[in-house]
């Protein structure tokens, strides 16, 4: 009798406050490895960030998984005004930088007093909560048909359109993230497989053929397809490292370098032994490899494991509850899965060089934040699950 009374305190979910605690370690110890320009600095700007996130993960759970859903089409909205606002922007304002272009790409403000904000970052998490509502409230409760399915991907389609061609626009790094996260979100829901087979089958087609004529027509690419110089660059230096001498090939041999360094347990905080540009962001898997070896490379793989087992746990099982908070949880193990892949893989020189973030680890407030925004609906979303199945028991 005394074990039914004991109860359960929802709003402590051990498994994701081990994770975020995790993370925050190795996120903070490694920006404080990179060093360089940054220093102490940076790394005490990286706590704060993690504090205003825990300050987020407590504000999100006044908000019930409802409410959350209604709010959907304010965070996607205020994401897309973000996005055309910076398209339309100055570069400057008063001489002083506004939304400046910056490694080609035009994705940043630049805030006195808190330094830069991109929107595309935040715009990731309401472009996942709006295609979790559509595809959430568009589910039949009888038989499915094929004009359902069309319905689905016509509805979808319209909500991304916009906020994705704006972001490719800005990014292409970026802007294939959300296609990628958008298609898992569709293939996940259920829809047709022909329909799916058609859509990936066109996708994979399209792909190779833009990637074939970047390649041996780049002149047209740049001028007709108005595909950036230095995106080009990226492509041709990922497709023959051999045969380039760029920027990008000279940070990859850089980051290689910095991992082998590390050997096993690494060289030690402060014992750094290759510099790799951008490494405080883009190359921070270098310094963890430089600093704690292949050991502390294996560590945050397996909590990048850890916690997308974890989402999907959460998202298989509270999908009876509430089908909204279901495909965010697939919409957010899709971003994780493809930041971490990406990112890890160029640098090991498997995938092109872009300016996509280790997310959780690498330094930055608006990488930081707002995987910490989609962390906390997810810890939301556990605290939910603690509590529908507690009702159920009681």
């Amino acid at each position: 009798m005394s074990r039914h009374k004991k109860q359960i305190n929802p709003y402590y979910q051990g498994d994701l406050i081990f994770i975020f605690i995790m993370f925050f370690l190795i996120s903070v110890v490694s920006v404080y490895c990179a060093q360089g320009q940054y220093g102490m600095s940076a790394a005490s700007r990286q706590l704060g960030f993690y504090a205003v996130g825990a300050l987020i993960v407590i504000g999100m759970l006044y908000f019930d998984l409802e409410q959350l859903e209604k709010i959907s089409l304010v965070v996607f909205s205020i994401g897309v005004l973000s996005l055309v606002i910076l398209k339309i922007s100055p570069e400057q304002i008063g001489g002083h930088d506004f939304a400046p272009i910056k490694n080609g790409a035009k994705s940043w403000f630049v805030i006195p007093g808190f330094g830069t904000l991109q929107p595309s970052e935040f715009m990731k998490i309401g472009l996942i909560m709006k295609i979790a509502s559509v595809i959430s409230k568009s589910m039949p409760h009888g038989k499915k048909t094929l004009r359902d399915d069309m319905i689905l991907l016509g509805k979808i389609a319209a909500w991304a359109v916009v906020p994705v061609g704006l972001i490719l626009m800005q990014d292409a790094g970026t802007g294939g993230i959300c296609l990628f996260i958008v298609m898992v979100m569709v293939f996940l829901s259920g829809v047709d497989w022909r329909i799916m087979s058609a859509i990936i089958g066109g996708g994979v087609i399209l792909i190779s053929v833009v990637l074939f004529i970047v390649i041996q027509f780049p002149e047209f690419a740049q001028n007709v397809l108005h595909i950036k110089e230095y995106q080009i660059e990226r492509i041709m230096t990922w497709f023959d490292p051999s045969a380039q001498d760029s920027n990008d090939k000279y940070q990859t041999e850089k980051a290689l370098m910095a991992i082998g360094t590390g050997g096993i347990i690494g060289n030690g905080i402060g014992n750094l032994k290759v510099t790799v540009p951008e490494q405080q962001t883009d190359f921070i898997f270098s310094v963890i490899g430089q600093a704690f070896g292949f050991v502390g490379c294996a560590v945050v793989v397996i909590m990048f494991f850890f916690l997308i087992y974890k989402i999907v746990v959460i998202a298989d099982r509270i999908h009876k509850y509430n089908r909204f908070a279901s495909f965010f949880c697939i919409g957010f193990t899709a971003m994780i899965i493809i930041h971490a892949f990406q990112n890890i893989g160029m640098n090991i020189g498997i995938m092109p060089v872009t300016g996509i973030p280790l997310m959780f680890i690498s330094y930055g407030g608006s990488a930081v934040l707002s995987a910490l925004l989609g962390f906390s609906i997810v810890y939301n979303i556990s605290v939910q699950l603690t509590k529908y199945k507690s009702y159920l028991f009681n």
